[in-house]
């Protein structure tokens, strides 16, 4: 029987040339705002950070957006950054502006509403920690979809294991970082890779390239005399 060999996939081509450029100025700028924020430049202590008495109270909903741009440290901002710009450059140069910086931010904010809801009134919440792993979740589900070379099996064996090197804590448990956070950015990014899968499933079909594998057929046994 003649079988289809998958030759190449939407993820066979290059990303977007300009991508990492883009994901370089957007990591630039968290860099810069959260030195803003450490100097306390233009009072940004009192306005952009996020807190669910703040938010749900005094119905300041903005500063669920704007504390995804600041960070407590050099060290938080570094931990993020780093998978920031590597996942950013994957997801805007294969997917374009639309997914990110667009949607990673819009729902960036979205998560930290969900995690401010379940947060004690004047615990701050900051950092793009959720868009990170909303990133991430969104990367590893596309992948799974779209890497069809490969097999289920293999290609659920690669997405875990990137994704249990990427986001496997190394550290212990700390309390002051929210968990929470990093699972619902994970889980909805998944979900939303999942969406934005099928809503395009046409168009990432027809970048594959197959190649028709014809099977030999079996010579013929002799006659017996």
């Amino acid at each position: 029987m003649n079988t289809y060999i998958i030759k190449e996939t939407w993820l066979s081509k290059k990303p977007a040339p300009l991508s990492a450029f883009i994901s370089a100025l957007c990591t630039f700028f968290l860099a810069f705002i959260s030195l803003i924020y450490w100097r306390d430049l233009f009072h940004a202590s009192t306005w952009m950070t996020a807190s669910n008495h703040a938010v749900f109270d005094q119905h300041e909903i903005w500063r669920a957006w704007t504390a995804l741009f600041i960070h407590a440290d050099e060290k938080h901002l570094f931990s993020n950054s780093f998978l920031f710009f590597i996942l950013g450059t994957f997801l805007g140069g294969y997917f374009g502006a639309l997914l990110f910086p667009g949607l990673a931010f819009l729902m960036g904010g979205l998560i930290n509403l969900v995690v401010l809801a379940k947060m004690p009134p004047d615990v701050q919440l900051l950092g793009a920690s959720g868009v990170v792993y909303w990133m991430g979740g969104a990367w590893l589900s596309l992948y799974f979809m779209l890497d069809s070379k490969r097999t289920y099996f293999q290609r659920a064996l690669r997405a875990m294991g990137v994704g249990l090197l990427l986001f496997l804590p190394a550290e212990a448990f700390d309390p002051s970082i929210s968990y929470f956070s990093h699972w619902i950015g994970f889980l909805s990014g998944v979900s939303c890779g999942l969406i934005f899968y099928f809503l395009k499933r046409r168009t990432f079909l027809s970048a594959e390239m197959k190649e028709l594998f014809i099977d030999e057929p079996e010579e013929p046994l002799p006659e017996l005399p």
